[in-house]
């Protein structure tokens, strides 16, 4: 008896869930975790962002959609410098325009590739310093840069039906936002040039079929 239920339980398992049908729309919250990469790092910490999709089902393997999207760094990684000494964040609002590729589905999971591309409008600020003479720092403006540039992403995912209409969404991605961050070379506040900003990403998000 045990060796028949395990058998009942493992092709339950292995047949394939029917892919989600032709034509059917869909749309999902997301909750994302980004963390800064490459020169970024030096600027800043991880921080969450947020963002709404819908889209449908193109085919088979396709299902694309647009993508709304909001971040914000605002949490300084500024090791060895003083406590607020320097304030910087860098923000941005994303419109892209992203596909998903469904590879083999195993019954209620369904793994895929996806890719994005977009307009984006980034705003970084780096705030004002006051001169301290105790350890010879000058005077720092403040700096304010915006502008809207390009923004790209690659990754990969696991989709969770819960049901026929609604599903978990597990993705991780790279991302790359094409823009540059003034570097800071007074004595004591030294931070390198950003060109591109770069975050790998990973997140949870709720999807609706209908």
């Amino acid at each position: 008896m045990k060796r028949y239920l395990f058998l009942i339980c493992f092709a339950a398992t292995a047949v394939p869930a029917a892919a989600v049908e032709q034509g059917r729309w869909g749309a999902a919250v997301q909750g994302i975790y980004s963390a800064p990469a490459g020169a970024l790092t030096q600027w800043f910490k991880p921080a969450a962002n947020y963002a709404i999709t819908a889209g449908q089902q193109y085919n088979r393997r396709w299902f694309l959609e647009g993508l709304l999207e909001y971040s914000s760094f605002s949490r300084e990684n500024l090791t060895g410098y003083p406590e607020g000494r320097l304030e910087l964040s860098l923000e941005h609002t994303a419109l892209l325009f992203s596909g998903r590729y469904s590879l083999a589905p195993v019954s209620m999971l369904h793994p895929y590739l996806h890719f994005g591309a977009g307009v984006l409008h980034w705003k970084g600020v780096r705030g004002e310093v006051e001169a301290d003479p105790a350890i010879d720092l000058p005077h720092i403006d403040e700096k304010v840069l915006q502008e809207y540039n390009w923004s790209f992403r690659l990754g990969a995912g696991m989709e969770f039906m819960i049901s026929s209409s609604l599903s978990l969404d597990l993705f991780a991605h790279y991302r790359l936002v094409i823009g540059d961050l003034y570097p800071t070379m007074q004595p004591h506040i030294e931070l390198e040039g950003v060109s591109g900003f770069q975050s790998l990403n990973a997140g949870l998000g709720l999807r609706y079929y209908f």
